[in-house]
């Protein structure tokens, strides 16, 4: 009997010191890491982000002020609306922020397994990771990047885009980023465009360093 009654103060003591452990490794929420927004407000509207390796992405296409929306502007809202690259320059981003350059973008989809010849990747399905579930006309994306490119094509000379197989943001220098469906509707292509004329627009990303 005496030895039921040591094991059982025993048993107790150990409980009440594993909560008294528990407690005191607890830490104050006061101190708690701050959890990393999810957002980020440009011209005055909120935008979603993804953190992909050392870098984080708004993961839906610019639509503030100015742009050409997509046909009636309240068609297919994803695709954001279509800029010149004077306006894409003139558009103010948090401190932090910035228009991605060509290196950003390849540094992007490298992070998603993506090899570039001559900075150009053909015919990989890696670059499946980096596009929209829908809208593409053949090849539809896994998003498991969660960047999110839907084929919003572009627009040449205020003209109707047309859509579905290539998607194209605009880079810091002037030149475009463009997703695009191969001829063999089996895979994606990124290819990087000198699309200097005033007359084209496309969509915008933004990001910042993680």
């Amino acid at each position: 009997m005496f030895h039921k009654q040591q094991k059982l103060i025993f048993s107790v003591v150990m409980a009440i010191s594993f909560i008294v452990a528990c407690i005191s490794c607890k830490k104050d929420p006061d101190t708690q890491p701050t959890p990393q927004s999810t957002t980020v407000l440009i011209s005055g509207k909120e935008y979603s982000t993804v953190t992909i390796g050392n870098q984080i992405w708004t993961t839906t296409n610019y639509k503030g002020p100015g742009g050409l929306p997509y046909r009636k502007g309240n068609e297919k809202p994803e695709y954001g609306h279509y800029y010149t690259f004077d306006e894409a320059k003139a558009v103010v981003v948090p401190t932090g922020w910035r228009l991605p350059t060509r290196e950003d973008y390849t540094a992007l989809a490298e992070s998603q397994g993506v090899v570039f010849t001559a900075h150009r990747a053909t015919g990989q399905a890696a670059i499946s990771k980096l596009t929209s579930t829908t809208n593409w006309r053949t090849i539809p994306g896994t998003n498991t990047s969660g960047f999110n490119a839907h084929p919003a094509g572009y627009s040449y000379q205020d003209n109707d885009p047309l859509d579905g197989d290539i998607c194209e943001f605009w880079t810091a220098d002037g030149t475009t980023c463009s997703i695009q469906e191969n001829a063999t509707g089996k895979a994606h292509n990124i290819v990087f465009y000198s699309n200097g004329g005033p007359g084209y627009r496309f969509n915008l990303r933004f990001l910042r360093n993680r």
